[in-house]
């Protein structure tokens, strides 16, 4: 009779361990829960953000791209400019490929300049990329922020070109006069 009451008062302290043991397991999956939701929430709103980030910026590269290749009359330059335009026109795209990792740089941006139905990538690399130390060097970050360095050091080059040849015809004064 000891034993069974023995027996029956383990059973009854067991069985009250496991129950408040289980209580606290699912108080802390609730809790789990809800931070996972919360993280969840989160991130799909920075990843709205970055969509809206990229799609502001192609607009704005391509806008600029626009007005560069409308107002430039150097017909090299134009040539050069017009090769960055698939680089542009698939912004969004290639931002998005750079933010899932490191080392998407080229890959994608072949990948758009092949979708392009041309075969201008290797002539962008060897007259926009390796014609100047400084996009050599963004381009072989082939990150994210090399890509968006990359597209403004080329808008910037071909504008400010553009810009700086305007200013000399306006004042009379060409590059052997300075």
């Amino acid at each position: 009779m000891l034993a069974v009451l023995v027996i029956t008062a383990l059973f009854v302290a067991l069985s009250i361990y496991f129950f408040f043991r289980a209580e606290k397991l699912q108080h802390t999956l609730l809790r789990l829960k809800r931070e996972a939701t919360n993280a969840s929430k989160e991130n799909t709103t920075l990843t709205n953000s970055m969509a809206l980030i990229a799609s502001n910026h192609e607009e704005f590269a391509k806008i600029r791209l626009q007005k560069l290749l409308a107002s430039n009359e150097n017909h090299k330059r134009a040539d050069n400019a017009e090769l960055i335009k698939p680089l542009i026109n698939n912004y969004v795209i290639i931002f998005g490929e750079c933010l899932k990792g490191k080392g998407q740089l080229q890959t994608i941006t072949k990948k758009c300049f092949d979708s392009q139905g041309t075969n201008n990538y290797k002539e962008f690399v060897n007259k926009v990329i390796k014609n100047d130390v400084k996009t050599q060097r963004l381009w072989a970050s082939n990150n994210l922020i090399g890509f968006i360095s990359l597209v403004e050091v080329l808008l910037v080059k071909y504008g400010d070109i553009g810009a700086s040849s305007d200013l000399t015809q306006k004042n009379g004064v060409n590059d052997c006069q300075k």
